[in-house]
């Protein structure tokens, strides 16, 4: 059987990310749930860190007031069509109405936690027992994607903010499951340094290659498959099943 990574480029406060990660779960799993394909190929699903500003401060208290400064140039109809176009996209897909205020921030210390829980490393050639370790202490790559959802859900769905003590403590306990005291360890105890000066390395690998999210990456037998941009769960479905085809 063919063991194929799904590399999935992100960041924690871009919504095209969470719809794109939305439809790849979707797509991935009617793919497994056909046994040829189960039986052919293996998919695994990783997050590699991206941020859309690394200088971004680690606190902006007003998301809405920053975006229409920022991002639309003070046009309040185009912040509303932004916006209203976002939250369309979102509710075909079972997500919950889509939020733009609340406060945002530099999501750094999010990327560091997916990595630390994820394990091992975004090559093939993963150190095996670094990833069985984080497999065993923090659960892995089920529990980063678990990870993941959760910080979504919380910007977008309530208006945390993206990777303050407070969001990453709970999605820590109430979504990955971890022990409240391993989780304060690792948000606000001796180890909230681990991993930080790895994941900024990481980071800055990947945007010398990308300059957008979302980016899937399908590894292959034959070739690796790049998917750019949000694309439909019937575009994502389609790459897999030519991994399959190609891995034959």
């Amino acid at each position: 059987m063919y063991q194929s990574q799904v590399s999935f480029i992100m960041d924690t406060i871009c919504p095209w990310t969470y719809i794109a990660k939305t439809k790849l779960d979707q797509a991935l799993a009617q793919v497994r749930a056909d046994p040829a394909s189960a039986a052919a190929v293996t998919f695994s699903l990783r997050f590699r860190p991206f941020q859309l500003d690394p200088s971004f401060p680690d606190t902006v208290p007003d998301r809405a007031a920053w975006s229409l400064r920022e991002k639309h140039m003070g046009n309040e109809d185009a912040q509303r069509a932004y916006q209203a176009h976002m939250r369309a996209l979102a509710e075909p897909l079972g997500l919950p109405p889509l939020r733009f205020d609340g406060p945002t921030g530099n999501t750094l210390q999010a990327h560091r936690l997916i990595q630390l829980v994820q394990g091992g490393s975004d090559d093939s050639d993963d150190d095996d027992a670094d990833a069985a370790g984080a497999v065993a202490e923090y659960g892995g790559p089920d529990a980063a994607a678990r990870l993941v959802d959760g910080l979504y859900r919380r910007y977008f769905a309530e208006g945390a903010h993206p990777a303050s003590e407070e969001t990453l403590l709970a999605v820590l306990v109430k979504d990955v499951g971890l022990p409240e005291e391993l989780a304060r360890r690792l948000v606000t105890g001796e180890q909230r340094e681990d991993g930080l000066a790895e994941v900024k390395m990481r980071a800055r690998e990947v945007a010398r290659d990308v300059d957008a999210v979302p980016t899937v990456v399908i590894e292959g037998r034959r070739r690796d498959l790049t998917l750019t941009g949000a694309k439909e769960v019937a575009d994502y479905v389609k790459a897999l099943q030519t991994i399959i085809k190609e891995s034959k």
